[in-house]
C-alpha cells in the first residue's frame, strides 16, 4: 500500500472511537442492558449481594466489593471486572455458570476504556420479587390500553401519533425535536434500514430533486416490495433464533445441521410475504400441530431445532429443552423463563412450577430422523441416486432399532437378578459406596433404565396391595448390620402368616437365611427368571407381562433413546447407541449435499410427558407433579391445562391478542432496529430487572396499532418510517447532549454504524459484484463468495475471527441486540483485506470509471459509485492532486485502487448517516 493511502487511513483511524459526550449513549444502548441481563441478578443492592459488589448503580461499583473496586476507568487491563469476565483467573471468573460471549466482554472492555461513563446517580435500586398476586399491576403484564396523545405546544411538527407522544415527552423536558434530515441522508438511511444496501446515485438524486411525504412513502413501498428486504430483516430475527449451520460439537465427527438453511429461507420468505406475526409465531412453535388445511410451513420448526445440542453433557436432553424454553421466552415474550429452572424466579412472577409446565410441553415432542421434503424437486438422476442411498441408510437404521428392541427385552427381563442387585446397592440401608456393581455382568450388559423400571414395577405392585414383593419391602427395611439374624427372625414370622405373602416367594426362602440383601435380590431374581422362562399364570408372571407393566416399552421409546444415548442410556447400551450415531452421521454427510430440501421438524410423542418439578433442577430429584399449561402470570390469556402435548395451545397463547407481552415485545424489536435502541432498552427482558420503557404510552400505542393492522410488520415499518421522529436529522444539539446524551427522548436520530452484513454487502454492491439470489445452502464468506452475508456459513463452534471482530451475533444463545465495539482490527481489515482490495480494484474497472475521459470525470464516477454523491470542490481538488499523474490506463490501476480503498475506509461509507 502506498504512503498516501496509508496516510489517509491513519487520518481516518485517528478519529476518536467515541466522542466523550457519546460515552453515555454507549452505556445506555449497550452496557446497561448487558449489566441488567447478566450481572445484576446477583449483584444488586438490598439483596444477598454476591461478593459484596453491587453493579446496579455507579455508587455500587465505585464502592467495590470484597475483592476491591472492580473498575479502573480508562484502564480495562487493570480492572478486576474485565479480568473476571474474561475468566483468566478461576477464582474471579464471573458469571460463574456461563461465560459472557466475546461480544459482551468487548462491550464491557470498551465501556471501561471510555472511562466507564455511568449516569446512574444516587443510591442503588432496590429490587424485590414480583408475586403472582401482584403481577397484574406490573407494567409489562397490564392489558394494552391505548390512550389519546397528550396536547402539544407545537402541533405543527407531528406527522402521526408516534410524533405526538415523542414531542409531548420532549416538551415536558423543555427540549425540542431536531429538524428534518437532508433528503439524501434520508434516502441512505431508509435504504440501509429496509434492505441493508446503499442507494445508487440515481436513486439518491431522484428523491433529492423531488422530496416530499408522498415520494418518500412510495420509496418505502418500493423497498418493502424488494426481495432484499427479507434478507435484511430476516437476519435480525435469525439473531433472536440463535441460527447456526452447525452444532457446537468440538470432537471429531460431522457437525453440520444439513437443513438449517431451510429455516433461514423460511424466515426470509416470511418477512418478504409479510406473514402476520401471529402466524409467524404459531408456525415456529407448532407448525406440525396446526390443521393441514391451513397449509402450515413446516420449515418454521427450525426455530426449535437449530439450537445447541450440548454434545457430551450428561444433561443434554434437559439442556436442549431449557434452550428452547429460553429462546421462546426471551424471543417472543421478553421474559427470562430459564431462570426458573432451579428455583422460583428471583424477580419475575415465574415459579419453578411454571417452568416445568412448559418443560412438559416441549419435552413431549421429539425430532424424527426421516425429515419431510419441502418443495417439488425435479426427478433428476442425482435426485434418484440420493434417494436410493438415503433409503439404504434409513433401512439399516430401522434394522438397528429392531435389534435394540429385542436386546432391550432380553436385558430387562432375563437379567432381573442383576437389576435387583442394583436396587439394593442404591437403597439407603444397603448402599454400596465403593466398588459399585459393574454394568457389564457375566450374563450381559445392563442398561441404566433397568433399575428404575424394576423399582417402578415393585412400587406399583405394593401400592395395589399385592403380596409378591411384601417380603422384599420388609427385608429391604432391615439394617445392613446383623442382617442375617434379623432376616431369619423376619422370615420365621412371615412363615407363620402365610396369607400375607406370595406362597412361591415364601417357598423360595425356606432353608438357610440370606446373609445380605444381595442374596435376597438373587432369590427374587431366580423366581423372576423362572417365571419369564415358563409363564405359569402366577402373580409374578402377570406383573412382568401385563401391558401396563413398567417393563413394557414401545419401539418408539427405543428409537428415542438411541437419539440421546450419550446422556441417558435408558433402554440401549452405549455400544448400540454409538452404532446408531455412526449411521446418523452417515446420513448427515449425505444430507449435507442433498439435491432436495427438507424441513427440520419436531413431532409430538404418543405419550406426552407428565412433568414433575425437578428439585434444584436435578433430574434425579423429581418433586411434585405439575400440569402442562401456560404461565400462571398470564392466566387471563389461557388458564387451561393441556390434555395432549399442548404445544399448539401454548403457541396460540403466545400469539393471542389478549397476551399483553407479545405485541409489545415485537414492536419494541422493530423500533430498536429503526432507532438503534428500543423503547425498552432490554428487548428480551420486560421483567422487573429489565429497563422500564422510555415512552410507555407510545409502546402501548404501537402494540395496539400493530394488532389492529393485522400484525403486519411491513405496515409497522411504514408507520414508523413516515413519522417526523424517524426522519429527524442526526445533527448534535447542545441542549440534547447536555440533558439526554443517550438520546432516550429521541430528540434526534442517533448516528449508527453499519453492522457486518450490510457493510460487507455494500462493498460488493458498489463494486457491481453482489449476488442477491434468494435461498440455498450456506457457504463460507471467503473472497470468492459474492452472495449476501445472510447466506454465509455460520459455525457455532468455530466462529470466524472476521465475524467476531465485527460483532456478529454469537449463535450459542438468543441475541436481542448485538454489541457495537470499535477496535483496531476492524480498520486493519479494511486496510489489509484481500476481499476489500478486490472490490476496490473492481470499482476501478467498472465501465463508468474505466472509460472516463479525464481525471476529474473518473473521480466523479468513483464518488457516485462509492458514496452515491458527487465530490465537492475541495474533495475533487485533493483527489486530483493525488491522482493527477496516475495513468487512466486500467492496466495501471494501482493508485486509483488505493484511492477507492481509502473511500471505503471512510466513516461516510461505514456509517448509515
Amino acid at each position: 500500500m502506498s504512503r498516501a493511502i496509508h496516510h489517509l487511513a491513519c487520518l481516518l483511524l485517528a478519529l476518536p472511537s467515541a466522542r466523550a459526550d457519546e460515552g453515555l449513549a454507549f452505556f445506555e444502548s449497550k452496557v446497561r442492558p448487558l449489566l441488567n441481563n447478566r450481572c445484576t441478578e446477583c449483584h444488586t443492592q438490598g439483596r444477598k449481594t454476591k461478593g459484596g459488589l453491587a453493579l446496579d448503580s455507579r455508587a455500587g461499583w465505585e464502592k467495590g466489593g470484597d475483592t476491591g473496586v472492580p473498575i479502573v476507568p480508562g484502564k480495562p487491563e487493570e480492572s478486576l471486572l474485565i479480568k473476571a469476565v474474561r475468566w483468566t483467573d478461576k477464582d474471579l471468573a464471573m458469571p460463574p455458570k456461563k461465560k459472557l460471549s466475546d461480544e459482551e466482554i468487548a462491550v464491557l472492555a470498551e465501556w471501561v476504556r471510555l472511562g466507564a461513563p455511568d449516569p446512574r446517580t444516587g443510591t442503588a435500586q432496590k429490587l424485590t420479587a414480583m408475586t403472582l398476586d401482584a403481577v397484574r399491576s406490573f407494567r409489562a403484564f397490564q392489558p394494552l390500553h391505548p390512550q389519546q396523545p397528550p396536547p402539544l405546544n407545537d402541533p405543527a411538527w407531528p406527522r402521526n401519533d408516534i410524533d405526538r407522544w415523542v414531542l409531548a415527552r420532549l416538551e415536558q423536558e423543555g427540549m425540542k425535536a431536531s429538524p428534518p434530515a437532508d433528503p439524501r441522508a434520508l434516502v441512505r438511511r431508509v435504504y440501509f434500514d429496509l434492505i441493508g444496501l446503499p442507494p445508487s446515485f440515481d436513486e439518491m438524486e431522484k428523491f433529492a430533486v423531488n422530496p416530499g411525504p408522498e415520494a418518500f412513502a412510495r420509496m418505502v413501498d418500493d423497498l418493502l416490495a424488494r426481495a432484499e428486504y427479507g434478507q435484511r430483516w430476516g437476519r435480525h430475527w435469525l439473531d433472536v433464533a440463535r441460527y447456526s449451520d452447525t452444532t457446537e460439537k468440538s470432537t471429531d465427527g460431522e457437525r453440520r445441521i444439513p437443513f438449517a438453511h431451510t429455516y433461514r429461507d423460511y424466515v426470509i420468505d416470511a418477512f418478504n410475504s409479510d406473514k402476520p406475526f401471529q402466524r409467524f409465531i404459531l408456525e415456529q412453535i407448532a407448525a406440525d400441530r396446526m390443521p393441514a388445511e391451513s397449509a402450515p410451513d413446516l420449515r418454521a420448526l427450525g426455530f426449535l431445532t437449530v439450537g445447541r445440542r450440548f454434545e457430551g453433557n450428561i444433561e443434554a436432553p434437559q439442556l436442549i429443552i431449557d434452550d428452547r424454553i429460553d429462546v421462546i421466552g426471551r424471543g417472543m415474550l421478553g421474559l427470562t423463563l430459564a431462570c426458573a429452572r432451579c428455583h422460583d424466579h428471583k424477580f419475575d412472577a415465574i415459579p419453578t412450577a411454571d417452568y416445568y409446565s412448559l418443560y412438559g410441553i416441549i419435552a413431549s415432542s421429539g425430532e424424527p430422523l426421516d425429515l419431510p421434503e419441502v418443495g417439488v424437486p425435479a426427478e433428476t438422476e442425482a435426485v434418484q441416486k440420493y434417494r436410493t442411498a438415503r433409503a439404504l441408510i434409513l433401512a439399516d437404521y430401522e434394522k438397528h432399532i429392531d435389534a435394540c428392541v429385542e436386546k432391550a427385552k432380553r436385558l430387562l427381563r432375563e437379567l432381573a437378578p442383576e437389576y435387583l442387585r442394583y436396587l439394593v446397592a442404591a437403597s439407603p440401608n444397603h448402599r454400596v459406596t465403593e466398588g459399585f456393581l459393574a454394568l457389564d455382568t457375566p450374563r450381559g450388559l445392563l442398561v441404566r433404565g433397568g433399575p428404575p423400571r424394576w423399582q417402578a414395577l415393585i412400587q406399583a405392585s405394593l401400592q395395589r396391595g399385592e403380596k409378591t414383593f411384601q417380603l422384599w419391602r420388609q427385608l429391604l427395611a432391615l439394617p445392613r448390620g446383623g442382617f442375617a439374624e434379623k432376616a431369619q427372625t423376619l422370615l420365621a414370622a412371615a412363615a407363620a402368616r402365610p396369607d400375607e405373602h406370595d406362597p412361591l416367594v415364601l417357598a423360595a426362602f425356606r432353608g438357610p437365611p440370606p446373609a445380605s440383601m444381595l442374596d435376597v435380590a438373587d432369590v427374587y431374581g431366580r423366581l423372576i427368571t423362572e417365571a419369564i422362562a415358563a409363564p405359569d399364570g402366577s402373580t409374578l408372571a402377570g406383573l412382568i407381562t401385563d401391558p401396563s407393566s413398567p417393563l413394557q416399552f414401545t419401539r418408539a421409546e427405543v428409537a428415542a433413546d438411541l437419539l440421546r444415548f450419550i446422556t441417558e442410556h435408558q433402554l440401549v447400551s452405549r455400544p448400540d447407541g454409538e452404532a446408531a450415531g455412526k449411521l446418523r452421521e452417515k446420513l448427515t454427510v449425505l444430507e449435507a449435499s442433498a439435491p432436495i430440501e427438507r424441513a427440520m421438524v419436531v413431532s409430538a410423542s404418543d405419550r406426552p410427558l407428565d412433568p414433575r418439578v425437578l428439585i434444584r433442577g436435578d433430574r434425579h430429584k423429581p418433586g411434585p407433579a405439575v400440569p402442562r399449561r401456560f404461565l400462571q402470570a398470564l392466566a387471563s390469556v389461557d388458564a387451561a391445562s393441556y390434555g395432549d402435548d399442548g404445544r399448539l395451545q401454548f403457541a396460540r397463547a403466545i400469539a393471542s391478542e389478549r397476551n399483553p407481552l407479545t405485541a409489545r415485545v415485537i414492536v419494541n424489536r422493530v423500533w430498536q432496529h429503526h432507532f438503534g435502541c428500543g423503547l425498552v432498552a432490554t428487548p428480551d427482558n420486560f421483567g422487573v430487572v429489565g429497563e422500564p420503557p422510555s415512552h410507555p404510552e407510545l409502546l402501548d400505542h404501537l402494540a395496539s396499532w400493530f394488532i389492529e393492522h393485522g400484525w403486519s410488520i411491513k405496515a409497522l415499518h411504514r408507520y414508523v418510517l413516515t413519522s417526523a421522529t424517524w426522519q429527524q436529522s442526526s445533527a448534535r444539539q447542545p441542549l440534547g447532549i447536555e440533558r439526554d446524551p443517550g438520546n432516550r427522548l429521541l430528540w434526534r436520530m442517533s448516528p449508527r454504524r453499519l453492522e457486518f452484513e450490510p457493510l460487507r454487502d455494500s462493498l460488493l454492491a458498489v463494486a457491481g459484484r453482489l449476488d442477491a439470489r434468494l435461498g440455498g445452502r450456506s457457504a463460507p464468506l471467503d473472497d470468492k463468495n459474492l452472495r449476501r452475508a445472510v447466506y454465509g456459513y455460520t459455525d457455532r463452534f468455530r466462529i470466524p475471527a472476521l465475524s467476531r471482530n465485527f460483532d456478529v451475533a454469537n449463535p450459542d444463545q438468543s441475541i436481542s441486540q448485538r454489541a457495537e465495539t470499535t477496535n483496531p482490527l476492524q480498520a486493519l481489515y479494511f486496510l489489509n483485506s484481500t476481499f476489500v482490495r478486490a472490490q476496490a480494484e473492481a470499482i476501478v474497472l467498472l465501465p463508468e470509471v474505466r472509460d472516463a475521459a479525464a481525471v476529474g470525470e473518473r473521480i466523479d464516477a468513483i464518488y457516485r459509485r462509492v458514496l452515491s454523491r458527487k465530490p465537492d470542490a475541495e474533495e475533487l481538488a485533493l483527489a486530483a492532486a493525488y491522482l493527477g499523474a496516475a495513468p487512466l490506463d486500467p492496466t495501471a490501476a494501482q493508485p486509483w485502487a488505493n484511492f477507492v480503498q481509502g473511500l471505503l475506509l471512510s466513516n461516510e461509507f461505514t456509517f448509515c448517516d
